[in-house]
């Protein structure tokens, strides 16, 4: 045997010593109800959930000399964490979910957490304050979350005398009872970058106590109650991420931004905006994202709506009321990779609405009420690689729209071009729609799992993928002709493949498979009785010929006795 050919076997046995290996760091002694995994990025990490008590989860873990990179202890009834819970493990990140705690004792954390526990999580328990013992003696912790507790205020000074105050740099607040927060809340919590203080109750920004946090680089106020974004609201020059996503906010001072020169992704939708104010975003030159998609009552993209952004690369307007894009508003993001106005009220798309964004990859245009498209409106985008276009009302489409657009690129992802849910005309206007995606394989038409692309009218094509040929009919049979008499030049009609179509244009090929099944029965019920009458013959051969034979050997034996 040829030495290579032993390669897939060695291959198969180093996969598993592999998965030994990985197992085996694990160490039995963890047992139910706490399991452990063990992958190349998190080394040891154990999941100890509906445990009968605290106890109970520290007598499944016991990892001698072992650093647990994540302990989970969920649905455990832990009222108070008691003190010295720990001090015979060592823990790198420690998570408490659903556990009824409301107390933690001064000692709790004492050993080597206190020195070397980098997050913690106490998530959806009975918390009503920031807590002033056990948490303070920690040195190194990095990510603090206390989501979904019942904390309704924060007093001054809150994390001063945490000893790891300058070492945390992530804060998650949210899903509380928030509604208002001191001038000096965060002070003394000088590297934090990320604070969470979405699902509360704030009716404003928290300005002030904000202003102790200016090394702030994330801040997340979704699903609040903030009606009004005033000038000085963000007193946050390295902000980079903004989230005011689902609040009632009507306006936005046109100064508001000018304190945050650095914000690169800025999240506004679901909430009230009955317009789009360009000076809004006077000051963000840096701006990449801007989620605004469901303000209900924008109905219209201006000229000048967006002109101040031109380092933009991604917009999304999805689920507003748009009936109306003004040619070359969009031309102002000569970056622009990336468009998103799904659910839209939008009829028609002009030539040059789209025209000259040479960087644009993606346009989703789907569940829209289109139905007129200038010619060559998608041209000249040689980046473009997803379009979407499902789900509206277009019968054709004009043969030049994609002139030098969609350009070939060798590359293992497929481009997509979502024509699904449109009634089609299948007529001569649309035999180059229907080439082009024929000869350009990798193009997916509809999402996999969707109904593909379909042909509406004419009749006699109703339900025929776009992408297939029209049926070829023998020589004296017009169009009108008996469906009966159809025969398709590339693969049946897509009832084979289990899409049905209607009962009076499949007919045909009802039929054909119904001679095909007698067919195949008949074949079938022929071997099986060839199979029986070589088996009869077998016993006759062994239950009659061989006793003959038998006799006549023992006769010639007698004879030559």
């Amino acid at each position: 045997m040829p030495w290579h050919s032993n390669f897939p076997r060695i291959g198969l046995i180093l996969l598993l010593c592999c998965s030994l290996i990985e197992a085996s760091l694990c160490p039995p002694t963890i047992q139910a109800p706490c399991t452990c995994t063990s992958t190349k990025y998190q080394t040891l990490s154990v999941v100890c959930d509906k445990a009968a008590s605290l106890a109970n989860v520290l007598e499944s873990v016991q990892v001698p000399d072992m650093v647990i990179e994540k302990l989970i202890i969920s649905n455990t009834p832990i009222e108070e964490l008691p003190a010295l819970a720990f001090s015979d493990l060592k823990i790198r990140r420690l998570s408490f979910r659903n556990n009824g705690m409301f107390t933690i004792n001064p000692d709790a954390f004492e050993g080597w957490l206190a020195e070397n526990l980098e997050e913690l999580e106490i998530r959806s328990n009975y918390l009503d304050h920031i807590p002033q013992v056990g948490l303070t003696k920690l040195t190194s912790l990095k990510i603090l979350s206390l989501s979904d507790n019942l904390i309704r205020e924060i007093s001054d000074n809150a994390f001063l005398s945490y000893l790891s105050r300058t070492a945390i740099t992530n804060l998650d607040l949210s899903a509380n009872n928030l509604a208002e927060l001191p001038v000096q809340a965060f002070l003394g919590l000088e590297s934090l970058k990320q604070l969470s203080l979405d699902k509360n109750s704030f009716k404003h920004i928290p300005s002030t106590a904000l202003e102790n946090v200016p090394s702030l680089e994330e801040l997340n106020l979704s699903v609040n109650q903030i009606e009004y974004v005033g000038e000085n609201s963000l007193p946050l020059p390295l902000l980079k991420s903004l989230s005011l996503e689902v609040n009632q906010i009507r306006e936005i001072e046109p100064e508001t931004f000018e304190t945050v020169p650095q914000l690169t992704y800025l999240y506004i939708g679901n909430n009230l905006f009955a317009n789009i104010n360009p000076d809004t975003f006077y000051y963000l030159k840096q701006l990449k994202v801007l989620s605004m998609s469901n303000n209900k009552d924008i109905s219209e993209i201006k000229l000048d709506s967006f002109q101040y952004l031109p380092m933009l690369i991604r917009l999304e307007m999805s689920d507003c009321s748009l009936t109306n894009i003004v040619p070359q508003a969009l031309h102002k993001f000569s970056k622009i990779q990336v468009l998103v106005l799904s659910r839209n009220q939008l009829t028609g798309i002009a030539a040059s609405t789209f025209s000259a964004l040479s960087e644009l990859i993606t346009v989703d245009l789907s569940s829209n009420s289109i139905y007129n498209v200038e010619d060559f409106a998608f041209s000249q985008l040689p980046s473009l690689e997803h379009m979407d276009l499902s789900g509206n009302r277009l019968e054709n489409l004009p043969a030049h729209i994609f002139y030098e657009s969609f350009v070939h690129k060798k590359s293992p992802r497929h481009r997509t071009l979502f024509l699904n849910n449109n009634p089609w005309k299948c007529d001569t206007r649309l035999q180059w729609l229907r080439k082009f995606v024929r000869e350009n394989g990798d193009i997916l038409t509809s999402l996999p799992g969707t109904q593909d692309a379909r042909c509406w009218s004419p009749a006699t094509l109703r339900g025929l993928d776009i992408r297939q040929t029209d049926p070829v009919l023998p020589a004296g049979v017009s169009q009108n002709g008996p469906k009966e008499m159809r025969k398709y030049a590339t693969k049946p009609p897509p009832t084979l493949y289990g899409q049905p179509l209607e009962a009076s244009s499949t007919k045909a090929t009802t039929q054909q498979l119904d001679v095909s099944q007698a067919n195949l029965l008949m074949l079938v019920v022929g071997i099986i009785f060839g199979f029986v009458a070589l088996a009869a013959i077998v016993i006759i051969a062994t239950t009659y010929i061989k006793p003959r034979f038998e006799k006549k050997v023992i006769s010639k034996r007698g004879v030559g006795g």
